[in-house]
């Protein structure tokens, strides 16, 4: 008999599955399959913080400092013998044939200087310019390697300040584009430090960088 009843009971049940469609084993029309979305590792990196922290930066800055100087030095001194061609010029007679070579040469040395000025100052913009691509390029990688190693499947670039700056010394009729680009352009509003893996990815690049190139 209690065998019996047990039977009962579980006919029972699946009576009632039945009747509120969860019997399992028949399609409902028109369902459609979805996905639970899954969580996934956000990490964020301030790519301005990471290469001013960089040891490499630093030695290229100072590298480039350097040549600066030398530039700079280079074009004083030209400046000093226009200055000295300028008296000299000063001394003679403008109507003599000796005052008219002297202000040939002054006009070369002028335009020797101007042009050495120009074109050493556009090539250490174009060197700075490529040592920075150089840099981006690496740390690119170096987030790409912190990323997998620690496990992080998505990471922003978080580089710039939250507040919009007070006076940012445009004319007063671009006032309002100027916040409205400065809202556009945040790429994240909040992010917790625990996400930050801008100084990981400092400390394993000037490891590298410490390490010197991998020999082949």
């Amino acid at each position: 008999m209690q065998h019996f009843r047990q039977k009962l009971v579980l006919a029972a049940i699946a009576a009632l599955m039945l009747g509120m469609g969860l019997g399992g084993a028949r399609p409902v029309a028109g369902a459609v399959e979805r996905m639970l979305a899954q969580p996934t590792p956000v990490a964020t990196v301030d790519l301005f913080l990471v290469i001013d922290g960089l040891d490499e930066f630093r030695q290229q800055r100072q590298q480039l400092e350097s040549r600066r100087d030398g530039i700079q030095a280079l074009i004083q001194q030209l400046t000093t013998e226009i200055e000295d061609k300028a008296g000299d010029l000063e001394k003679l007679d403008p109507q003599s044939d000796a005052f008219d070579e002297g202000r040939r040469e002054l006009r070369m040395l002028q335009a020797t200087r101007d042009t050495r000025a120009q074109v050493l100052q556009q090539n250490l913009a174009e060197d700075n310019a490529r040592a920075l691509k150089e840099l981006y390029e690496k740390t690119l990688t170096a987030v790409d390697q912190v990323a997998e190693r620690d496990g992080w499947q998505i990471v922003v670039h978080t580089g710039q300040q939250k507040g919009v700056p007070r006076n940012p010394g445009v004319p007063a009729n671009q006032a309002v584009l100027f916040v409205e680009d400065w809202i556009q352009s945040r790429r994240v509003i909040y992010s917790n430090d625990s996400v930050d893996i801008t100084q990981s990815v400092v400390r394993l690049m000037n490891n590298q960088f410490a390490a010197g190139p991998v020999q082949p």
